[in-house]
């Protein structure tokens, strides 16, 4: 007779103890969604908070307060990272391209946008002035780090693909203006330490600015990115396109620090225009190919025919001797048009499936 008692009787010698049972360390080391990029991520959103409070300590000094800014910026940063990576999902953008633009940004685009913005004079007092001496600066500047990408890999990568690169630049850049914003205003009330009063001021008025500047950023820069991957993917002649995204970005950028409208209703207006024209060109279908002139030619046999069109089948050429015409058959998805093989001269129309997209990077 065979023991049908319960089998999981915690005898000496055989199966897990309590402990192991409860807190089954070894099954969570052996789970790979517990040492995926998505469970990384959560556990330093965690963590991170509470380090740049240790880093900023009791008693905030200069030095303590810059350390802590960094890492408050960027870690804002990271979140809206993952938050545009979801929406957008960039599958061919690797983990060595975002490493590589993230690099770029961080050498190339503050210290470019404040020279630019130096020799211009940079101000805000006017529309035209707020476009030309700060959009079109930084704008710029953020769009340096996608170029570099766009000149090597070219077609390789979708235009979404390139939205995706230029937004992260512009999350590198919002994270290093801002943290250079705040520590300039906390430099210039001239004291080595932070006081209560300094600290008030600096949660309830640009405290903000660690949440929002980044992602703003991030949107103008990823307009300019896609219209560089519609340059570079060959659907139209570049310089038809390229200048588009830049302008765009330049004009919403310009329109942000415009003292008129920073800081009032208005601003929430246009700062919601930048996010949804963000979300428009994240979500658009691929740019389809350039299609075929719908023009006349003469086949061998001396019989006109046109070119299809999309969604269409090709008109049948007419024979002489042929059988009276049938009841047509509609059209149905598939690679032909035809319910029969077609003739010699008109090749059956071949359907290009779409690349396959493999997992985003965080999700390998």
């Amino acid at each position: 007779m065979t023991n049908s008692g319960i089998p999981h009787v915690n005898q000496a010698g055989a199966g897990p103890g309590l402990f192991h049972t409860l807190v089954p360390v070894k099954a969570w080391m052996r789970t790979p969604a517990l040492v995926s990029w998505p469970a990384i991520m959560f556990v330093a959103l965690v963590t991170v908070p509470p380090i740049g409070l240790v880093i900023l300590g009791p008693h905030p000094t200069m030095g303590s307060f810059s350390d802590a800014s960094w890492l408050f910026a960027f870690y804002f940063a990271v979140a809206w990272l993952l938050l545009i990576g979801a929406i957008v999902r960039p599958a061919l953008v690797t983990r060595e391209l975002l490493f590589v633009v993230v690099g770029l940004a961080l050498a190339i685009e503050i210290p470019l946008a404040v020279a630019l913005e130096s020799a211009l004079h940079a101000t805000n007092a006017n529309l035209l002035s707020s476009i030309i001496t700060i959009g079109l600066p930084e704008e710029l500047a953020k769009a340096i780090p996608v170029v570099v990408i766009a000149a090597f890999f070219r077609r390789r990568l979708s235009p979404v693909d390139y939205l995706f690169l230029g937004a992260v630049s512009g999350l590198v850049f919002g994270a290093s203006e801002v943290e250079r914003y705040i520590t300039g205003v906390v430099q210039s009330t001239g004291s080595g330490d932070i006081t209560n009063g300094d600290a008030g001021i600096l949660i309830l008025a640009y405290v903000w600015r660690f949440i929002t500047d980044p992602i703003s950023h991030a949107c103008w820069a990823g307009l300019t990115g896609y219209f560089i991957g519609l340059a570079v993917s060959g659907t139209h002649q570049w310089y038809r396109v390229c200048w588009a995204g830049l302008a765009l970005a330049m004009f919403l950028h310009g329109l942000n620090d415009w003292n008129a409208i920073n800081g009032n209703g208005a601003w929430i207006v246009v700062v919601a225009v930048s996010g949804i024209l963000f979300l428009a060109y994240a979500k658009a279908p691929a740019h389809p190919a350039r299609p075929a002139h719908h023009s006349t030619s003469t086949s061998l046999a001396g019989v006109t025919s046109h070119a299809p069109r999309h969604g269409a089948p090709p008109p049948q050429p007419y024979r002489q001797h042929q059988n009276p015409p049938q009841t047509p058959v509609p059209a149905t998805h598939g690679p032909a048009w035809h319910p029969s093989p077609p003739p010699a001269n008109h090749p059956p129309a071949v359907t290009v499936p779409p690349s396959p997209r493999k997992k985003p990077w965080w999700e390998e």
